[in-house]
């Protein structure tokens, strides 16, 4: 069998084929794993209740065992007009790129398979010569040529890696629909002196960003920081209507496996490349076993359908929403799950946000139940 991407998703499925008696061949475009620009990526510990510790889960039910850079105690959150500050064990800062400490070194260094490197493999093509080929491109160009592909929006993305002096247990978020669109903007440290900066807009080009960018920095007091590598793109923040075509089973980004509320998606990617491997291995269906990770991310864009229907003024009074002593205890300290709240909130705000079709009770904890197997 063939798996084409080593990012997350490919190498963790690599890794549980190993585990599991299987050696794959893996192929990956770029001469080494991990993205050329470094950056720091947030596990937000709400996004996947009733799962506490995505990292800890990844050790025990994965068998892949991660370091963060740090845990995550702070999040601050900027309207045009409020502040809001939680604290509390809220999940874990990441590093993804090419340093040791990153994701996908770390998950390359168990690797005992081969990766031909500079290998930009068709997985179509590779399709009618193996048995099952893993697709975890990092895109979605296999299911748009499959015809599979659900795109409601692109979104512009400019990273920096910037230098001050920063609180490394603590990242930041801003929303304001002058520069962000219904987008956002947030800042999470890489350390002490080194953070990574990034503005999300959906709806506009490349060419437009700068404008966005520059507005940003100046708006929010960050072009104080010094930027010493900086990159843009257009993400694809869509996904497919089917993650298994024949012998073909989509993982990662490939298979949609990225929010689009807060952009989060290596959580869900690794998890689906293990259980691509265990529906290989075992005879499984792939389709079956990822549904709860679907269920999720389909919650995720309700919620992001609520805060596409807010200006400004809604944003703040949102966010006046989550600084009430008793719902910031419900959502961030509780244990609660937040996507049962989203709604509620969309009546406190007097909006007539459409309501995506939610699981049943049964259907939920059955879900719940497959992701925790």
């Amino acid at each position: 069998m063939a798996i084409v991407g080593a990012g997350p998703a490919g190498l963790a499925c690599a890794l549980e084929l190993e585990r599991l008696g299987i050696r794959p061949a893996i192929y990956e475009r770029h001469h080494r794993v991990g993205s050329p620009v470094e950056r720091a990526e947030v596990l937000l510990e709400l996004t996947w209740r009733p799962v506490k510790d995505q990292l800890a889960y990844l050790e025990q039910r994965c068998r892949l065992r991660l370091l963060p850079l740090a845990r995550l105690q702070k999040i601050v959150m900027h309207s045009p007009g409020r502040r809001v500050a939680v604290s509390g064990r809220l999940g874990y800062i990441v590093h993804r790129g090419r340093a040791p400490a990153s994701l996908e070194c770390q998950l390359a260094s168990r690797l005992r398979s081969p990766i031909s490197f500079e290998t930009p493999a068709d997985p179509l093509e590779l399709s009618q010569e193996f048995d099952r080929v893993v697709v975890a491109t990092g895109d979605g160009d296999v299911a748009s040529r499959l015809e599979l592909w659900q795109e409601p929006e692109q979104v512009a993305v400019k990273g920096a890696v910037v230098l001050g002096d920063f609180d490394p247990r603590a990242a930041s978020m801003w929303l304001d629909t002058r520069y962000a669109g219904h987008g956002f903007g947030h800042l999470v440290p890489l350390g002490r002196e080194r953070a990574s900066l990034h503005l999300c807009v959906g709806g506009i080009g490349l060419k437009q960003l700068d404008d966005y960018w520059n507005m940003f920095l100046e708006a929010e007091g960050l072009d104080r920081y010094p930027v010493v590598e900086a990159f843009e793109m257009i993400f694809h923040c869509g996904r497919p209507s089917r993650r298994q075509v024949k012998n073909l089973l989509l993982t990662g980004t490939a298979g949609g496996f990225v929010d689009n509320f807060l952009g989060e998606g290596v959580f869900a990617s690794i998890v689906s490349g293990v259980l691509a491997a265990r529906a290989i291995a075992r005879g499984l269906d792939y389709e079956s076993l990822v549904q709860p990770l679907v269920r999720r991310l389909d919650q995720c864009r309700a919620l992001r359908r609520l805060l596409e229907r807010l200006d400004d003024r809604g944003l703040e009074r949102l966010l006046g929403l989550l600084n009430l002593p008793g719902l910031k205890q419900l959502i961030y300290r509780s244990g609660l799950n937040l996507f049962a709240l989203w709604q509620a909130a969309g009546k406190r705000l007097a909006l007539a946000a459409p309501q995506a079709p939610q699981p049943s009770h049964q259907e939920e904890q059955e879900g719940q139940a497959e992701l925790m197997d």
